[in-house]
């Protein structure tokens, strides 16, 4: 068959979708070059917040003509929609073949055989291991520099809002021993760059080596020049995590550190763990260990009952901060959460006002942030076009900032310096100055 996987959602789920492409290339199948020439079509979805979910199924409305017309296509719905929906997945669509949770793509060699030999509609939400256990190194990944491992599944925590615990399940750590071949075995293939992927990456423990153990055996892996991590949580980042940053070179200057609130009272509410000044002591310990470091956050606006005092609350927070980079949405009920409970006290008109308004103060830090890097040379590593179009590369800078210039093909994968031109909030351009390094 020629398949072909529409991902929605976080790098978990991107990487997620290299796995289902690995076990589909071992069965003979072969990607298609578009949905019209695709014989299965996978949908591997995102439920964190309710747009997110409800895209899925608009679009699943959008492929009524091409099921008309192709009875034979195999539509299977994959992710956390399917882990939440389960059976209400097929009273809602009818185009639908199976659906398969994010533990349990191991099963999806024998949920096409059921849907092919029989046409009935099975689904797998059991919460095993299997993405955890996959061999990773069978994963069809993206081309480029940057490669994925997936460290940990699932989430211990019970902040009200998220339905992460749900989708994901609890807890479950990759032995480290096979980390550590992945990764091996990533930079023969010519892979420079490594993000570890969890949850709740933090609380990543194989015995008694912690993440920060893990960072530092990674260190030694001939080859991979960067080191990432992500979802961090800002409870789980000890001293050890933040010392490993400072003294592994290879460990990047950057950090995405959730907050989604400077309020205390609505951090209790949500069941986050610490309060603002919790959370403000880790940056200031992060910034003095690692001083050029990329922050980056996510912010939920409008969570039931904020008040506009506790909205201002997380405006100074950004201000105290700021961010090299803010993920900010407006607060979306999740079935199954105990916000829901809690009622939605915040009007949608005033939930979007807000958001405008954080959105508008996290603009104006961030292009200042940015020009102030106008002049000076970052390394880069050069993963892709940009979107700007023409003969513009983008390449990433280890503290995560997107920078875009000039140049061709051949540099794609290299290292390199850049001279900083000019800067906007969410990207800088410049020049290609030193010869690539190996």
């Amino acid at each position: 068959m020629r398949y072909l996987i529409q991902t929605w959602g976080c790098q978990m789920n991107t990487h997620d979708s290299e796995k289902l492409a690995g076990i589909l290339e071992a069965l003979g199948h072969r990607s298609a070059d578009d949905i019209r020439s695709a014989d299965l079509l996978l949908l591997n979805t995102c439920s964190i917040r309710e747009k997110a979910e409800e895209k899925v199924f608009s679009h699943l409305g959008s492929l009524r003509p091409l099921k008309d017309l192709r009875p034979d296509l195999i539509i299977g719905l994959c992710g956390c929609v399917a882990q939440q929906k389960g059976e209400e997945v097929f009273r809602r669509s009818k185009l639908v073949d199976f659906v398969l949770g994010p533990r349990a793509i191991a099963s999806l060699p024998s949920i096409l055989e059921e849907v092919r030999s029989r046409r009935s509609r099975p689904m797998d939400r059991e919460k095993r291991d299997d993405s955890i256990r996959y061999d990773a190194l069978r994963a069809q990944r993206g081309p480029g520099p940057r490669a994925f491992i997936t460290v940990m599944e699932g989430c211990n925590k019970t902040c009200t809002y998220c339905i992460v615990p749900t989708t994901r399940g609890r807890e479950v750590s990759k032995p480290a021993e096979i980390v550590l071949r992945e990764a091996v075995a990533l930079s023969r293939a010519g892979y420079r760059e490594v993000e570890l992927l969890g949850q709740n990456v933090n609380a990543y423990r194989d015995g008694a080596i912690h993440l920060d153990g893990l960072l530092r055996r990674l260190q030694e892996v001939d080859g991979i020049r960067r080191l990432r991590f992500t979802t961090s949580h800002p409870t789980h980042l000890s001293e050890e995590i933040i010392l490993a940053m400072r003294e592994c070179p290879s460990v990047c200057n950057a950090l995405h550190l959730p907050a989604q609130s400077g309020s205390d009272s609505v951090l209790e509410r949500m069941r986050r763990g610490y309060t603002r000044r919790r959370y403000l002591d880790r940056i200031e310990r992060l910034r003095r260990a690692v001083p050029d470091i990329g922050l980056s956050t996510d912010i939920i606006v409008g969570y039931p009952g904020e008040t506009r005092s506790e909205f201002d609350d997380t405006l100074l927070l950004l201000r105290q901060v700021e961010f090299d980079q803010v993920y900010s949405f407006v607060y979306s009920p999740r079935p199954g959460t105990d916000a829901v409970l809690e009622g939605d006290a915040v009007k949608r008109e005033e939930k979007e006002c807000r958001l405008h308004e954080l959105q508008s103060l996290q603009q104006e830090i961030q292009r200042r942030r940015n020009q102030a890097l106008v002049g000076s040379m970052v390394e880069v590593l050069v993963d892709g076009f940009s979107r700007m179009g023409g003969s513009i590369l983008k390449g990433r800078t280890t503290s995560n900032r997107v920078v875009n210039f000039p140049g061709t093909a051949s540099r794609m994968g290299q290292f390199g310096s850049v001279q900083v031109k000019a800067a906007g909030p969410n990207s800088l351009e410049g020049r290609w100055i030193e010869a690539p390094r190996s």
